[in-house]
């Protein structure tokens, strides 16, 4: 039977877990620098053995290594699992440096062993229903694709996580995080690669207090906009001064090939807003969109005849996609060929390119960078 092993204990972990047990994976081991976490996730969920090193998982009976960490850790425990002669699965992205991703692909496929990326949104139905018409030339050739992805967890107050430390989740966050999927989902179903963007980023409350785990705004940094109100408002608190550089939301315009045009809008701060990622592609013949929050809906038009709402009574749901990603990444793994059911590391290395193009873009004030 195949055997897994797991680095990681946090969120991410969880969700794997739960795949894998429905996938009827054996996960043999688990990893956490620190102990109690180890111990804590291997008794939640049965699991044999815990280990606290890199260097014990890799010597591990472990078939598959799933990388459930930071992002700037991704790119070390790839190439470890890789040297140990692991198959390896990594959340997104696959690494906040396009020349270490560009690295990882090329020794991935080097290596022979199959690499995927946990990039689960295209695996929704709907999803693929969307990319099968889109191919088919139901809307035309896409002229135009636009959409959101906005999330409440960041708005304050929020946890102080690894998200905020530029040394576990890089100089980016909006981006890196969200944003990764959403470049996935709409090169994925348009069939259009994107060949420049430019970015603008907003970090609007830089200046916040720490206490119990817990941001706030700073109240001794407020300042008044120009007709005298208060820019933020909070109770005054005690605890760690603290400064955040990363962005809460960008604004994206991309060209893609054949003339197409697009643009995004990524927040983390948007209340009311728990998973809101949103697509709509307009062709030459039609258009089409879709949104998470309303995962099993499909909607196309064609003008003059009005909207069409496709329904997919028995469809799936977030977890479900995780578990149809793993069923196509074990199934290449049994067969010890790479397969295209399964988003790869070529796949995390072109986003990590796209991920950096935005992040020029807005260190040169918006300028349009190319990222082919």
């Amino acid at each position: 039977m195949m055997k897994a092993g797991i680095i990681g204990t946090g969120f991410a972990a969880e969700v794997h877990m739960k795949a894998l047990r429905a996938c009827n994976v054996s996960v043999d081991v688990v990893m956490s620098q620190r102990e109690e976490h180890a111990k804590a996730f291997a008794k939640k969920w049965g699991i044999p053995k815990w280990v606290t090193s890199v260097e014990a998982i890799m010597e591990s009976e472990a078939d598959v290594i799933h990388i459930c960490t930071p992002p700037t850790t991704h790119g070390t425990l790839v190439k470890s699992a890789l040297d140990a002669g692991k198959h390896v699965l990594c959340e997104k992205p696959l690494s906040l440096s396009q020349t270490e991703a560009k690295d990882l692909a090329e020794q991935a496929a080097m290596s022979g062993k199959i690499c995927g990326m946990v990039l689960n949104v295209r695996y929704h139905m709907a999803c693929q229903r969307a990319k099968e018409m889109v191919e088919n030339g139901m809307i035309g050739r896409p002229i135009l694709i636009h959409g959101t992805y906005l999330q409440e967890f960041g708005a304050l107050p929020a946890p102080y996580d690894w998200r905020y430390h530029p040394e576990t989740g890089g100089e980016m966050r909006a981006v890196s995080e969200i944003g990764t999927h959403w470049f996935d989902i709409a090169e994925y179903i348009s069939g259009q690669r994107i060949k420049e963007v430019s970015a603008l980023f907003a970090c609007y409350t830089p200046h916040r207090i720490l206490k119990d785990g817990m941001m706030y705004p700073d109240k001794a940094s407020e300042k008044a906009d120009e007709t005298g109100r208060k820019v933020q408002a909070s109770a005054s608190l005690d605890g760690d001064k603290i400064e955040v550089t990363s962005e809460d939301a960008a604004i994206i315009q991309m060209k893609f090939e054949n003339q197409a045009l697009g643009s995004v809008v990524l927040s983390e701060v948007s209340p009311g807003r728990g998973n809101h990622l949103s697509l709509e592609i307009t062709g030459t013949d039609g258009n089409i969109w879709w949104n998470e929050e309303e995962n099993n809906q499909l909607f196309t038009a064609r003008k003059g005849e009005g909207i069409r709402k496709e329904v997919f009574a028995f469809g799936n749901g977030f977890s479900e996609t995780f578990i149809q990603m793993f069923e196509a990444f074990y199934q290449a793994v049994q067969e010890g060929r790479p397969g295209e059911t399964y988003p790869d590391f070529a796949r995390g290395a072109r986003i990590a390119r796209i991920c950096q193009g935005v992040l020029e873009s807005v260190r040169t004030g918006g300028a349009w960078i190319n990222v082919e």
